[in-house]
């Protein structure tokens, strides 16, 4: 059970580090793992690198059951823990670096290590990939806590220099592959293409493990202003899923609603933390969009009844009533939009207008007679019917029992 539960903890972990595009791997001895612990960069840009060392030197650089916390010769950082088993596993948290690396300091790092000027976009490119913390001290004790929770117990802390015990003397003078910048930029496209795919597809899992890919890849600043900046992007990043549920074939009315939305809460939002918490917020509700309202699969009629169920739900509307509209018999369209969604016409309306309602007692405080009337129900006593027999319960009691759920103690 304490195994399991250290299971759990240490996934919830890394996928809250991922959500920051925050790298983690979990070390076990194998150089193709290793070559992960800088996306591979000294393989590309520093002549004869062995990642096979790394493991080896792990194994005798780092104590087991400490947080370390440690600088390599290229500036960047990375939290190791070794765990405390009979076979050698390491978490490994990063890069990440605590300011952007750019301008004098690139310069002076590229000198030091004897690099070509024509190689400063590919540095530039690969610096600018790397997470940011902000607070060191905060990032720390936050990974230590974490650490804290899996393990049971508290943990020792050391910072310092991986220096060149661990990366060893890389030759950054004579490149193995040159155009290092333009295959970050064609790797940054081709996740992007995925992740849109994905969400065209209401592929959650798959749309969030390419977004995570996708950050990975930082385009560089386009204004001096950072928050500006994330929010361009990130208006962006809006069109373009947009245009993804688009492509799965959702209404554009839905489209439009969730995308003036996102629209709104991009402009309102004031700090840049916010802002990246928003992209997977965005790419959850595009694909559930995706998932509740393409009609990908279905035929230009059953597509126009359920479009004409979704906009005028809570008008009187009926088998007979689409089937009028369309110019085809009730028992054909019965059929057919049986056939193609495996639920009855009566069924999709209810659901729809109880969709709506469950929105309104959730978010309003109008009474149930007032949310009847404007999901489509013709009194509260029908409606109150139907809503138990879809949610097992009534609008009444779901209600108390939503305003009656605690809410969560501040820390």
């Amino acid at each position: 059970m304490e195994k399991n539960m250290q299971v759990d903890l240490l996934e919830f972990m890394i996928e809250l580090l991922r959500h920051r595009a925050i790298q983690v791997l979990l070390l076990e001895g194998d150089p193709r793992q290793a070559e992960k612990i800088d996306y591979g960069f000294r393989r590309r840009m520093a002549a004869g690198f062995d990642y096979a060392r790394i493991p080896e030197q792990l194994q005798q650089m780092l104590q087991e059951g400490i947080q370390y916390f440690l600088k390599d010769d290229l500036g960047l950082f990375y939290t190791l823990f070794r765990f405390p088993q009979k076979s050698f596993r390491v978490l490994c948290i990063g890069p990440v670096l605590p300011r952007r690396m750019e301008g004098e300091h690139l310069f002076a790092l590229m000198q030091e290590k004897e690099i070509s000027p024509s190689y400063h976009r590919d540095f530039m490119e690969f610096y600018n990939r790397i997470p940011l913390i902000a607070d060191v001290d905060a990032w720390n004790r936050k990974v230590n806590f974490c650490l804290e929770k899996l393990m049971g117990h508290p943990i020792p802390f050391k910072s310092g220099s991986l220096g060149h015990l661990l990366l060893g003397h890389a030759d950054y003078s004579l490149p193995d592959m040159p155009d290092m910048a333009l295959s970050l930029v064609e790797e940054r496209y081709r996740w992007e293409d995925e992740m849109l795919a994905a969400v065209s597809t209401g592929n959650l899992e798959l749309a969030l493990e390419a977004h995570y890919r996708f950050k990975q890849y930082k385009l560089l600043p386009r204004t001096a202003d950072p928050l500006r900046d994330r929010k361009n992007l990130l208006f962006t990043f809006n069109t373009l899923l947009r245009k993804s549920a688009q492509a799965g074939k959702v209404h554009p009315l839905h489209i439009d609603n969730l995308s003036t939305q996102f629209a709104i809460q991009i402009e309102s939002t004031m700090t840049v933390e916010k802002l990246d918490a928003l992209s997977v917020q965005m790419l959850r509700r595009y694909c559930m969009l995706v998932q509740n309202f393409s009609r990908r699969s279905h035929s230009r009629l059953i597509r126009s009844c359920m479009d004409a169920i979704d906009f005028h739900y809570s008008e009187e509307i009926s088998l007979a009533s689409l089937a009028r509209d369309h110019c085809v018999s009730p028992s054909y369209l019965s059929a057919l939009f049986k056939k193609e969604t495996g639920s009855t016409i009566t069924d999709y309306i209810n659901t729809t207008r109880i969709r709506q309602a469950l929105t309104l007692l959730n978010t309003s405080s109008l009474s149930i007679g007032v949310i009847a009337a404007r999901c489509g129900f013709p009194d509260a006593n029908y409606f109150t019917r139907i809503f138990k027999k879809y949610q097992q319960t009534t609008p009444k009691a779901y209600r108390e029992r939503i305003r009656n759920v605690p809410l969560p103690k501040k820390a």
